[in-house]
């Protein structure tokens, strides 16, 4: 039984890796200077990637921008908890299959819920009308989806590492 309780600490865990990366500034110049067209979405003014954990705003962000990562990390975390313990409770002994995508779909939902408070602060900031929070709420959601879509196998093999194994009858 203590193993179950500690599956969604694991998960929750593996969701905090790629935040620590994605707060790097070096990881983040690689990417941009490889990956530029990831920074599309980005021009447009959608979050980018999922939430960098940092300690100090990155260039000449302003302190506000780093409360909203920050926010967003925290909301990563406790969705990518709280999604793994339902999956838990609802299937103590599922398959390895379930369980992977248990924990890929738990990151991908708390991926997307992490993008609304890094899409409305910017909204806010700007001094936007209800179309345009709307717009940046949807654009947040939509990356952070996309991107929990796309990384989300971290927490799949978090997840399907610490699924309890069946009783062997012999």
């Amino acid at each position: 039984m203590n193993l179950i309780r500690n599956i969604p600490a694991a998960a929750s865990a593996a969701a905090l890796l790629p935040c620590l990366l994605f707060g790097t500034t070096g990881f983040l110049t690689w990417l941009g200077a490889r990956g530029a067209w990831l920074l599309l979405p980005s021009a447009l003014g959608a979050p980018f990637a999922v939430p960098g954990l940092r300690f100090a705003p990155l260039g000449e962000q302003p302190w506000s921008a780093l409360a909203a990562e920050l926010a967003g990390v925290a909301v990563l975390v406790a969705v990518v908890w709280w999604a793994t313990a339902r999956s838990v409770a609802r299937r103590p002994d599922a398959s390895a299959v379930r369980a992977f995508l248990a924990g890929w779909g738990a990151f991908a939902l708390g991926a997307a819920a992490a993008g609304v408070p890094r899409a409305l602060l910017p909204a806010w900031e700007m001094g936007l009308g209800p179309a345009g929070w709307y717009a940046m709420l949807a654009g947040g959601l939509v990356t952070g989806l996309l991107w929990g879509s796309t990384l989300g196998w971290i927490c799949g093999f978090a997840r399907l590492a610490t699924r309890p194994r069946a009783a062997v009858a012999a």
